[in-house]
């Protein structure tokens, strides 16, 4: 199944969502708009700012808000499609005005009566694909619920200018870089992080995530997933897009970024990077093997402490060991680093409790979770950052490892599996939701993996075998 925008941000139900940025607020507002319409009669589209003559023209309709209220909101009862809605043309300008925040409140009701998704441009860029906030910008609605930050990468290894990036003076000031000098994505990265440029006016209660478009290049998107991985504790999530296919309408002759040539060709997804959870099931009492398994040492760590700092490097947050028979013991043995501890008191009821536990203690942080067992040493920092990758890149509901034709772990479960992990019982774990979400299988070569402690005798020949895992 392709990223779309809805799956990428996880928009399964109706939202009211303020768009802000540069380097692509336009095709972002009609491309989630058509995304909505496949499932719903009605999708609003509007600005709290401003848009040109042919942007509102893509819509199905546009509806001109002349003074009153109460027309405007009966007017929208018999409109269906994609509705644009906005103030009146200014001349001066050649731009369609924004609604004022009264209205905005009334529509605002409107959607939320009704059902119904409403996108709004709140910000403007002058078509440049960067920008850095004026005192009065962006000027987001309190009421939205998502908002959604745009930003373009064709300026990385560009000169600060007017011509890469609107208010450079602004932008400079937030980044530290000197007018005139080089941009890079660390620059870029300050600005969109800092409270006074890509967090500015977010209301408190919204979620909040960033879109990192023009990444067509390999070069981009390399810069582009660095940026993410650094943007995951300031944002909901981090998309990196490319245009897709050209756009059916003929493009003019001498267009530009903003006309409607270039902003009805879509983007296209290339991954989305969130905040996954690492979860270490060290909850068992191994009473079959006579020791406890966590804190058997291998290559001078105990195998708890392996796992945990695997996930670390691997970039998995938050990482979280739980614990239950040995459960000082376990917590000791990763005090050292930067996890988060969760006692399972149901632990003899089986490994189902550890999960639910893990699953509870997470809450809504994470977009989903991969789960290992401290029992299986062959685990690599290369695989885990293999499935983190694949996640970002499909958001599969299962991911795991495949052996030849041996399925093994751990495995990565994306947060709408969660609902149905919560409802396993007793001594199962993930394999158990395999047949309502077929699993995307990794290809992995390490014929290791699969190997784990069951016995005495099996910790005896991990300790004879030589070299790290692939």
């Amino acid at each position: 199944m392709n990223l779309t925008f809805r799956r990428a941000l996880r928009l399964s139900t109706p939202s009211i969502i303020s768009i802000v940025g540069a380097g692509g607020k336009t095709t972002s507002l009609y491309q989630l708009g058509r995304e909505y319409r496949q499932d719903h009669p009605q999708v609003l589209l509007t600005t709290s700012t401003h848009l040109g003559g042919e942007q509102v023209q893509a819509a199905d309709n546009h509806l001109i808000h002349s003074g009153e209220v109460s027309q405007t909101l009966a007017q929208l009862h018999h409109q269906q499609g994609l509705l644009c809605l906005t103030a009146e043309w200014d001349s001066q300008t050649q731009r369609w005005q924004g609604l004022d925040t009264n209205l905005l409140h009334s529509i605002a009701q409107y959607a939320h009566r009704n059902a119904v998704p409403l996108l709004i441009e709140a910000d403007g860029a002058r078509c440049r694909p960067l920008k850095a906030p004026a005192e009065h910008e962006p000027a987001i609605p309190d009421f939205s619920e998502v908002v959604l930050l745009v930003a373009g990468l064709t300026p990385l290894g560009m000169p600060l200018t007017e011509e890469w990036v609107h208010r450079p003076q602004r932008f400079a000031e937030l980044s530290g870089l000197a007018l005139g000098e080089t941009i890079t994505g660390e620059h870029i990265v300050r600005v969109l992080s800092h409270p006074l440029g890509g967090r500015k006016g977010i209301p408190a209660g919204a979620k909040s995530f960033l879109l990192l478009t023009q990444a067509e290049t390999p070069s981009a998107q390399a810069t582009a997933k660095r940026m993410a991985l650094s943007l995951l504790k300031t944002f909901n999530a981090v998309m990196i897009a490319a245009k897709g296919n050209p756009s059916p309408f003929p493009a003019a002759q001498g267009t530009q970024p903003c006309s409607s040539a270039d902003f009805l060709t879509p983007y296209q997804p290339i991954a989305v990077h969130q905040a996954i959870a690492a979860v270490i099931l060290a909850a068992g009492a191994s009473s079959r093997f006579g020791e406890p398994k966590p804190l058997l040492s291998w290559q001078g760590e105990s195998l708890v402490h392996r796992a945990a700092r695997l996930a670390l490097e691997a970039g998995f947050h938050p990482v979280m060991v739980v614990c239950g028979a040995q459960g000082d013991l376990v917590a000791k043995a990763v005090s050292d680093l930067p996890v988060r501890v969760v006692q399972n008191p149901d632990w003899q009821s089986g490994q189902s409790t550890s999960i639910k536990a893990a699953i509870r203690a997470l809450g809504d942080e994470s977009g989903g979770a991969l789960f290992l067992l401290v029992d299986q040493p062959f685990i690599s920092l290369r695989l885990l950052q293999a499935l983190l990758e694949r996640h970002a890149h499909s958001l599969a509901p299962i991911i795991a490892p495949l052996v030849g034709d041996r399925r093994t772990n751990p495995v990565l479960f994306d947060r709408q599996t969660f609902p149905d992990l919560m409802r396993l019982e007793g001594d199962v774990g993930g394999r158990a939701i395999f047949g309502r979400y077929p699993p995307q299988w990794l290809v992995w070569q390490d014929e290791r993996l699969p190997f784990d402690l069951d016995t005495p005798d099996d910790y005896r020949k991990l300790l004879e075998m030589d070299g790290e895992p692939n």
